[in-house]
């Protein structure tokens, strides 16, 4: 996690910054409205300062590589990979089983749909997050967005893992009842 005081810096940075910018805009606006042809320079010169402050804005909320090379960035991307790699290995599987009737695997697609709709959401915040050009951030409040998706995916990639164990687990079962259904029917000499 960033600490305050990087924070609370580039804050006060921001801030001196634009209280400078407006004190300068108004200077100037006063001299070219008093009429003093000489002040138009002035003006001018005080827009071009304008100009390269705001350029030295825009490049500090640029995306840097401490956000870029950020290791929940990666851990998001691989926790992804993940949700994607269970849904895959395991939906032929359920959508094959003999032990699942076919409104449960139906069932069981819905769920992973929504699953992997909701993870892909979140790829879309990360791009939003970590574009400079979708929203101007400081590093520190893109790392505190990334660190929440961070949780907010790892919650999901748990969602689908419990969600794979259960549709496993309700298989199993239905097996195991007509394992025993057809041991009573064998033991009573009913009909196989």
């Amino acid at each position: 996690m960033v600490s305050a005081p990087i924070l609370e810096g580039t804050n006060f940075i921001q801030t001196g910054l634009q209280a400078t910018l407006k004190a300068l805009s108004t200077k100037a606006n006063t001299l070219v409205n008093a009429g003093v042809v000489e002040q138009v320079l002035t003006k001018g010169f005080t827009e071009k300062n304008m100009l390269l402050a705001k350029n030295w804005y825009d490049g500090l909320m640029q995306v840097s590589n401490t956000v870029k090379q950020y290791r929940r960035v990666r851990h998001l991307f691989e926790r992804q990979t993940a949700i994607i790699t269970i849904y895959s290995n395991y939906i032929g599987k359920f959508k094959a089983d003999p032990n699942l009737r076919p409104e449960q695997v139906a069932g069981i697609v819905r769920g992973y749909t929504t699953l992997i709709q909701e993870s892909a959401s979140y790829l879309d915040d990360l791009t939003a997050i970590v574009s400079p050009l979708k929203s101007k951030m400081t590093d520190a409040e893109r790392m505190e967005l990334i660190d929440a998706l961070d949780d907010k995916v790892t919650h999901q990639y748990d969602l689908v893992s419990y969600f794979t164990r259960r549709n496993m687990a309700m298989s199993f079962r239905q097996n195991q009842a007509a394992k025993d259904l057809a041991t009573i029917k064998q033991l009573y000499g009913l009909a196989k």
